[in-house]
């Protein structure tokens, strides 16, 4: 019994340590919110920030050789025109899940960048408390919102979502 149980937790820990080794990119244009979102990902030992840069420079660049797990989207202004931004990353990254970061709470935008791509929204202010646990939800396939996102749950993000397909 003491054997299987000892089995068990140490095929438990190895899928735990497997589901948390991840790469993730952050992109901002400003060079102290990557820095920020570096350190908060710094003392997570399997997770690894392979690069930061600027958007457009992640668009221009030349396609890497694997996409990151994560890629961490800084937006200091969250408008319409950062839509078609989530598309583009969304088609340069293929397989990696997107989590936008800004200090907006505008619903409608939110719900808008869950359509283009993104699969997680976090709030810039909140990033302490609550990036680590964006990143686990999102890289392991869910939905990631800020609480304080005015009238959105993850419910209906996910009804909106599969009408839009």
């Amino acid at each position: 019994m003491q054997a299987v149980s000892g089995d068990l937790s140490l095929k438990r820990e190895k899928d735990e340590r497997m589901e948390m080794s991840l790469k993730i990119l952050i992109l901002s244009d400003d060079a102290e919110v990557c820095r920020q979102l570096k350190r908060l990902i710094d003392p997570h030992p399997d997770w690894k920030v392979v690069g930061k840069m600027a958007c457009d420079k992640a668009l221009a660049e030349s396609q890497r050789k694997r996409s990151p797990d994560v890629v961490i989207s800084e937006m200091s202004r969250l408008d319409a025109s950062m839509i078609p931004l989530i598309s583009s990353l969304r088609v340069k990254f293929g397989s990696s899940k997107i989590l936008a970061v800004s200090g907006q709470r505008d619903s409608r935008l939110v719900l808008r960048m869950i359509h283009a791509g993104a699969i997680g929204y976090l709030i810039m202010e909140r990033a302490s408390e609550e990036l680590a646990a964006a990143i686990q939800t999102v890289a392991s396939g869910g939905i990631y919102l800020s609480p304080g996102i005015a009238g959105l749950t993850r419910e209906s993000v996910r009804h909106e979502t599969k009408k839009g397909k």
